[in-house]
């Protein structure tokens, strides 16, 4: 496989000649939908005996709260309490409290002064305590908390379940119940294969989509318009950033040393040089795009030992992306996805994930936070299906000489009846995805299952030599 990747002189038309993006056709989320997100949250508390779920969320850790609410927190805490029967209850701080007025669906608003910034005016609100018993928590109630993730009992020496949110929200409802009798609920939200974040709506992958054409936009920009001498800070204002929020920090990085940080932020004096190992990424929220490479017009602007191993390095991993996209099938599993990739970047054997530097997953869910769980392990059974948000994204790294390269994608796999829904909803969205397969199949040449929908302008695009946006890797 592996021989057959060869580069290619292109125009990418998706970034050079884009679809126009049409913010009227992005659809809202409405009060029904809420309500049917909400209505699914109390089947699982049937399932499972909980009288009440609470979802915690913070700024950082919004995206439960906010996809049941259409509320992410600013600034402060918040609390979800829900009871199957009752009005939904939402305890706030100062700001959230005001900014909650946007819900409009049937819920009851709770200010709570500790939620709020250190210092802000305090209202004599009631006690977190006093709000628990009067929504109907008592002794004998059994509660789901929501943080941000589970965690592997086995990996831990803790008797009860183990909770992520404040300890003094905790402590509190131990006050009132037993701690035994409160579990760590978040897999109902992220689980990988019964999580409701897991899967996607035609509204979430038209909004992830509008996202993820933006971000992928603006990569390139960055990309194309670098010159020796600027610095990461100055290339960074290429991404052309809106108010659109974001579920990463922008990522400008030049040189060895600032690459192999990962996920570090652009610096105000590391200025671009001609052989630097560069990584350019950005995300709004439900696709993140970003691309690793070395900033070179031709391979003789390498050091001797790179470029004996440049071809064979990138030729390989992309050759493993190639082979991430074209297997990835609805029924197929997401350990199959993991052995194809290892076994590619591994010459046909095991073990090409560890050689190719590879520290985590191949590849994640995605929804409005950017990494909500990873079905993508060695032997996973997770079912591939319609409805995945998807990311295609792992770095491989050569250590010495160093060379690194990431082909960072969002799609989404979408059966005949939700590409349906898609194409009706949002016309132009479905164009773009149609585009952005066209170029897969006839520009990459990349065998791309009907299901598979790309999400960004730069689909699988490797570019060999990142000073030159016209060459990319490509098959026979």
């Amino acid at each position: 496989m592996v021989s057959r990747v060869r580069e290619k002189k292109v125009t990418i038309d998706l970034v050079e000649n884009p679809i126009p993006i049409r913010y009227e056709e992005v659809p809202q989320y409405t009060k029904e939908d809420y309500e049917e997100r909400i209505r699914n949250v109390y089947n699982f508390s049937d399932e499972r005996g909980y009288s009440h779920v609470i979802v915690y969320g913070d700024r950082e850790h919004f995206s439960n709260v906010h996809y049941l609410t259409g509320i992410d927190p600013r600034f402060e805490e918040v609390l979800l309490i829900l009871e199957k029967g009752k009005t939904p209850k939402f305890i706030l701080g100062n700001e959230c409290y005001a900014y909650a007025n946007k819900i409009d669906f049937d819920i009851e608003t709770i200010l709570y002064n500790s939620f709020s910034l250190v210092g802000q005016p305090d209202y004599d609100t009631k006690t977190l305590l006093d709000i628990f018993k009067d929504a109907g928590i008592n002794e004998n109630s059994k509660i789901g908390l929501v943080g941000w993730k589970y965690y592997d009992r086995s990996k831990h020496t803790l008797e009860n379940s183990i909770l992520d949110v404040p300890n003094y929200i905790v402590e509190t409802l131990c006050q009132i119940v037993k701690r035994e009798n409160i579990d760590n609920a978040t897999d109902i939200f992220i689980d990988n294969d019964y999580g409701l974040r897991n899967t996607l709506t035609a509204k979430e992958i038209i909004n992830h989509e509008l996202n993820g054409t933006k971000a992928g936009r603006n990569v390139y920009n960055v990309i194309k318009n670098l010159k020796e001498g600027m610095t990461e800070i100055e290339a960074s204002g290429f991404l052309n950033i809106d108010g659109e929020p974001a579920c990463v920090y922008p990522m400008v990085n030049f040189g060895e040393t600032n690459t192999s940080y990962g996920i570090a932020s652009p610096t105000y004096h590391k200025k671009l040089k001609l052989g630097d190992s560069i990584c350019i990424g950005m995300a709004y929220r439900g696709s993140l795009v970003h691309k690793a490479g070395v900033y070179i017009n031709k391979p003789e602007d390498l050091t001797e030992e790179q470029r004996k191993i440049r071809k064979d390095f990138y030729h390989t991993y992309f050759a493993s992306i190639v082979a991430y996209y074209e297997n990835f099938k609805i029924g197929n599993t997401c350990g199959d996805i993991y052995d194809k990739v290892d076994r590619v970047l591994g010459d046909g054997e095991p073990g090409g994930i560890k050689k190719f530097g590879i520290a985590l997953n191949p590849g994640h869910l995605i929804h409005t936070d950017e990494w909500p769980n990873t079905p993508f392990n060695k032997d996973s059974k997770t079912v591939i299906r319609s409805g995945m948000g998807v990311q295609c994204d792992y770095t491989a790294t050569h250590e010495d000489p160093y060379l690194t390269v990431h082909v960072e994608d969002g799609f989404v796999v979408a059966d005949e009846k939700l590409r349906k829904e898609i194409k009706e909803l949002s016309p132009s969205c479905y164009e773009r995805i149609k585009a952005r397969q066209k170029f897969m199949r006839e520009v990459l040449n990349i065998d791309l299952p009907e299901e598979v929908l790309p999400l960004s302008d730069l689909p699988g695009v490797c570019f060999p030599y990142m000073a030159d946006v016209s060459t990319v890797l490509c098959m026979d």
